[in-house]
């Protein structure tokens, strides 16, 4: 807690290291994290290693967990319909008051068991009896009629087309 205070104080973290003959992986560094925060409020773990206080308390980040898993953002005000580092940091801001960092928030997510996903190929708004009438009904009549006008039918997905084409690569 002296190391600390000291480098609340001003002084340089290698230096107090230096003279407590700290391990040489001691990081005194993190202290900045704790300005405004008395000394012994940041916690001591491991091998003489300070660190921050946790900002979310458990049962915050189990509330946290239940507003996320299986919900969408929409349905806490946000405009985009997926969970981000960012809408998840704007989330924890205004429900909790707490300001942690983009990263902090990657590592969280993670730490709750919820990792970036790739979305289902197909939509989960699908309708079987339609898909099935469509192909039973609707297509062949539309077939029968494209035969009679001697008319070819292409099918285009909006996804495939872009009027602004790329032509080279980018970093984006």
């Amino acid at each position: 807690m002296m190391a600390v205070q000291r480098v609340l104080e001003g002084e340089r973290p290698s230096v107090v290291i230096a003279s407590y003959g700290f391990a040489s992986s001691c990081d005194l560094s993190v202290v900045a994290r704790c300005r405004g925060v008395k000394g012994a409020a940041c916690v001591r773990c491991g091998h003489g290693r300070v660190r921050a206080p946790r900002r979310l308390a458990p049962k915050q980040e189990q509330q946290l967990f239940r507003w996320i898993n299986g919900k969408d953002p929409r349905q806490h005000g946000f405009d985009f319909g997926l969970w981000t580092r960012l809408v998840v940091h704007k989330l924890i801001a205004d429900k909790f008051g707490a300001n942690l960092g983009v990263t902090a928030v990657g590592k969280l997510l993670a730490k709750l068991g919820l990792t970036p996903q790739k979305p289902l190929k197909r939509a989960y708004e699908r309708d079987p009896a339609a898909i099935e009438a469509w192909k039973r009904d609707t297509y062949p009549s539309i077939a029968g009629r494209a035969k009679r006008r001697g008319a070819e039918i292409y099918f285009w997905d909006e996804s495939g087309f872009r009027a602004d084409v790329v032509q080279g690569t980018t970093w984006g």
